[in-house]
């Protein structure tokens, strides 16, 4: 599992870059990038039917923080955000997980509804409704 979460982390900073290198990250959220983005949360999905929020003593810290960033871009899916931000409260609540990843994820939700972002970690300017 650990790998697997790893990968999808991978893939999305990988694309992320070689979109940026090509100057076509400026342009809007990118339906390349949306539809990875997609595409990683469904299978990141897919491990937390099986085993719950991937947390650390689940995954490692390496593959729980990648679970989070997928979480964290999966902004078409705001459903599986919600649920994951449930399951993040829960475990770091049980000291299982980064506190600051749930103030991340609680703000880009917030603000996704546009709501008022209760850390203020996100960046003012985001576009994209849940």
């Amino acid at each position: 599992m650990q790998k697997k979460i790893i990968d999808l982390r991978n893939k999305d900073l990988t694309l992320r870059n070689d979109l940026i290198q090509k100057g076509l990250m400026d342009e809007g959220y990118h339906e390349e990038m949306e539809e990875m983005h997609n595409l990683n949360a469904e299978e990141l999905k897919d491990i937390i039917d099986q085993i719950g929020y991937p947390d650390i003593n689940k995954v490692g810290k390496e593959a729980s923080e990648a679970a989070w960033l997928v979480i964290q871009h999966a902004i078409g899916l705001p459903d599986f955000m919600k649920m994951c931000q449930e399951l993040l409260k829960k475990a770091v609540a049980e000291k299982k997980a980064d506190p600051l990843h749930l103030a991340y994820l609680a703000d880009r939700i917030a603000v996704l509804e546009g709501k008022n972002q209760i850390f203020g970690t996100q960046l003012i300017g985001m576009t994209r409704e849940l």
